[in-house]
């Protein structure tokens, strides 16, 4: 997949970087998931609809997802990711092991889109071709 320019700036974030963040905000402290964000104020921060949907299950009030997630764009699941995360399940099955559903789906929207993945999920190293970008 050819990444222009300006798309070397856009990264995926997943669900366990939210959740740091909401726990260093309600602590009041800077820890990882603050510190990349600081050190990558330039980059357009993006989350798969999966991700999504698991934080959602953390909020009574839809509102409060909103406001934790504004001016980051959600990406849907097009047929593209699907076959991606198909893609990464056959690989990781040959390999002898499986991703959860979510976090295949996760990194698929990261490698169809060709964006880097903020995690700090070790899981995610057994994903051939998946960049990552550790906080």
């Amino acid at each position: 997949m050819f990444v222009s320019e300006s798309e070397r700036k856009n990264v995926l974030t997943d669900t366990t970087f939210w959740i740091d963040l909401l726990e260093e905000r309600r602590e009041n402290r800077r820890g990882g998931a603050s510190a990349f964000i600081a050190r990558h104020r330039t980059h357009e921060l993006y989350v798969s609809v999966i991700t999504w949907g698991e934080l959602a299950e953390g909020f009574e009030d839809y509102r409060g997802l909103e406001m934790l997630l504004r001016g980051i764009r959600v990406l849907m699941l097009p047929q593209q990711i699907a076959w991606e995360a198909s893609r990464i399940q056959r690989e990781l099955t040959e390999g002898g092991g499986r991703l959860g559903e979510n976090d295949s789906w996760i990194a698929a929207t990261a490698r169809a889109w060709g964006q880097r993945l903020v995690t700090r999920d070790k899981a995610f190293e057994r994903v051939p071709r998946l960049r990552l970008a550790r906080y």
